[in-house]
């Protein structure tokens, strides 16, 4: 019984999933055509270059990546004598579940230096339209997988639980953009929208490193990672130290290629882990300033 409502939950997230990327290419050519009225190219210069490292993330994830990540968690849940059952009575549970391995899987890619290298492609865009949709990760199975295996151990079946969390990027097809404007103060609050997922777009002070939701906003009032989008206080898009190259490589090895730099120039394996796995912007970099400075004082931002 439980593997049936199992498959039926998957039947029905993958139409869902089918729908989103309709309506997310759908969304795209009426971001061409808006910029075409608008005088613009109808595909700015990084527009392309998402277009481009599409198949490196959604096309990839929908393709393999992610029966990959189930086959990985059921390995996990075999272990466990624990069972959350699948019942339309525990699927609420599933959902908010999902939302927080959301939550925490994006969370652990702006604040773990190695992963942030990997999940920074997607922030390096300074043009903040539909398009940024397609600038998708290579490697965020990997750490999806790291921080969600823990569930499964807890019981909660891999199959509906990753089906629920990997509906909030469709979700999202909708919020990389400034042209939707704000909507009401309560639903700002509670749901993820454009205004507060350009917040976690932003590479202001103010802004980074907040609004790390799916679909809803309840884990960061829960753990304090909420912020709104200020008037005073228009978001700069991009990350601190910006590619400013629409070359797929470059966007692709950018924070890898500094990351490999400082971890050459810790002096000792303590250090090294620390680059690996510090927290961005906390973590030394090895530039010609900082050469001589101890590796507490030569903090530099990462991001």
């Amino acid at each position: 019984m439980q593997e049936e409502m199992a498959m039926q939950v998957a039947k029905y997230v993958t139409i869902y999933g089918t729908g989103a990327g309709i309506f997310l290419l759908f969304w795209l050519v009426a971001e061409a055509y808006l910029r075409r009225r608008e005088g613009k190219r109808a595909v700015s210069g990084e527009g392309w270059a998402n277009f481009i490292l599409f198949p490196l993330g959604p096309l990839a994830e929908g393709i393999f990546l992610n029966a990959l990540l189930i086959a990985g968690l059921y390995q996990f849940y075999a272990l466990t004598p624990l069972r959350v059952p699948v019942t339309l009575w525990t699927l609420p549970i599933y959902f908010i579940v999902g939302e927080f391995a959301q939550y925490w899987f994006h969370r652990a890619g702006h604040e773990v230096r190695l992963l942030w290298a990997d999940h920074s492609i997607h922030h390096s865009a300074q043009t903040y339209d539909f398009t940024v949709n397609l600038r998708h990760t290579p490697f965020s199975t990997v750490y999806r997988f790291l921080t969600w295996a823990p569930l499964a151990l807890l019981g909660f079946e891999p199959l509906v639980l990753v089906v629920f969390a990997m509906t909030t990027p469709a979700f999202q097809s909708l919020c990389h953009t400034e042209r939707l404007g704000r909507f009401h103060p309560w639903f700002e609050w509670l749901f993820v929208s454009p205004s507060n997922h350009a917040v976690h777009h932003a590479s202001n002070p103010l802004y980074i490193d907040r609004n790390y939701g799916g679909l809803l906003n309840i884990w960061d009032h829960v753990f304090g990672t909420y912020q709104r989008l200020e008037e005073h206080t228009p978001p700069v898009y991009g990350i601190t130290r910006q590619v400013d190259s629409n070359n797929p490589v470059k966007i692709l090895l950018h924070e890898f290629r500094h990351l490999s730099r400082d971890f050459r120039g810790a002096p000792d394996g303590r250090q090294k882990l620390g680059v690996l796995f510090g927290k961005p912007g906390e973590t030394f970099e090895m530039d010609k300033a900082a050469k001589d400075m101890p590796v507490a004082e030569g903090l530099e931002a990462a991001r």
